[in-house]
């Protein structure tokens, strides 16, 4: 929900590695993104219009206000999860960790934040983008394999947390499309978690490096030796990514009870999972506009609760997160990093998946 991204960011610590061809299947997906995005955003912005006639403005607007007072305390629960993110993403470097600055750790974290909700593939962008703001830290194998493993690590977690939601699922709908969605979900994400990082310490992957991106294939040895340093599955950085999941269960439940529906456990979980789905269906929509909200709405009556209620709890989510990329976007602006030169390899093409999770 913010342009604060740009070219180099969006593309990621390796974009140079496309320069000069124009070929390349990279500098064509994001030419490609890049006439997509809009094209999806006007696409969600009219899909909310239209269920927001559906649900009636008039009810939407009641509710909203209604639960204005309780948002700040959405707000508090979101800086918790930023810290869990940040803590996540250094633990992602493992002994380099100590090299980066925590004021450096956490400006890259708010920048991060925007660029994940408003460009498509959010998640990889964001972990893309604190890569090169870390890069002049430890050094561009080194920040490129964390960027890699804080991936895998945030889909892991996002397939652990799927999995209580199923059963959140099952217990409010039994066997629902919406059960098996949430299953499938948490399958997915392990796998593709387990399968980023076998991929990524293969043998093979260097010497297609080494072929395919010229010079830079020269450090992929490098960057494999910074990927192979921790076990296959990145257990601490992914309980980190967990315990955000686990404050964002909290968020959705003062949520639901600021717009007035009884919440329990059960329902929070359950309305965590709708989002999980949600996010997965919408990745390229900015902020997944109008794709949340319509998920929402269709399970309003699981939820016991009308149309306009459960949009609400969308709409404040929304909310909330122009926050924080408002927050994002300005702090380039107005927290200047200081400039500094790492005596490390540079940057290797970044290889992440296309999910996408904040």
């Amino acid at each position: 929900m913010s342009n604060v991204h740009h070219e180099g960011a969006l593309a990621g610590p390796g974009a140079a590695a496309g320069e000069g061809l124009s070929a390349s299947p990279c500098v064509w997906r994001r030419r490609l993104l890049t006439v997509l995005k809009p094209v999806f955003a006007m696409g969600g912005l009219g899909m909310l219009g239209a269920l927001v006639h559906k649900a009636g403005a008039g009810e939407l607007k009641t509710t909203l206000l209604e639960a204005l007072p309780l948002l700040p305390w959405v707000v508090f629960i979101e800086m918790g999860r930023q810290a869990c993110d940040a803590t996540a993403t250094r633990l992602s470097y493992g002994a380099r960790a100590r090299q980066v600055p925590l004021s450096v750790l956490v400006r890259a974290q708010l920048i991060g934040t925007a660029v994940s909700s408003m460009a498509p593939a959010g998640r990889a962008a964001a972990e893309a983008t604190k890569a090169t703001l870390l890069t002049p830290y430890t050094g561009g194998a080194s920040a490129t394999a964390a960027a890699a493993t804080s991936q895998s690590a945030s889909l892991g977690a996002g397939g652990l947390i799927s999995f209580p939601c199923a059963l959140a699922a099952y217990l409010m709908t039994g066997w629902s499309a919406f059960t098996v969605a949430m299953l499938v979900h948490g399958v997915v994400l392990l796998l593709a978690s387990l399968g980023v990082r076998a991929g990524l310490r293969a043998k093979r992957l260097g010497a297609w490096m080494r072929r395919r991106c010229g010079k830079w294939g020269e450090h992929a040895e490098a960057f494999q030796a910074s990927v192979c340093a921790g076990g296959l599955c990145p257990w601490r950085p992914m309980m980190a990514f967990l315990g955000s999941r686990v404050l964002q269960v909290m968020q959705y439940a003062v949520l639901a009870h600021a717009v007035g529906i009884d919440t329990t456990l059960v329902q929070a979980l359950f309305t965590q999972g709708l989002y999980l789905v949600a996010l997965a269906m919408g990745s390229l929509v900015p902020g997944q506009v109008g794709v949340t909200d319509g998920m929402f709405s269709l399970a309003a009556g699981a939820m016991g609760t009308t149309a306009a209620k459960a949009m609400s709890i969308a709409l404040l989510a929304h909310t909330v997160q122009a926050v924080f990329v408002l927050v994002g976007a300005l702090t380039p602006l107005v927290w200047r990093a200081k400039a500094k030169v790492a005596a490390a390899a540079p940057v290797v093409p970044p290889v992440l998946p296309a999910p996408v999770y904040r």
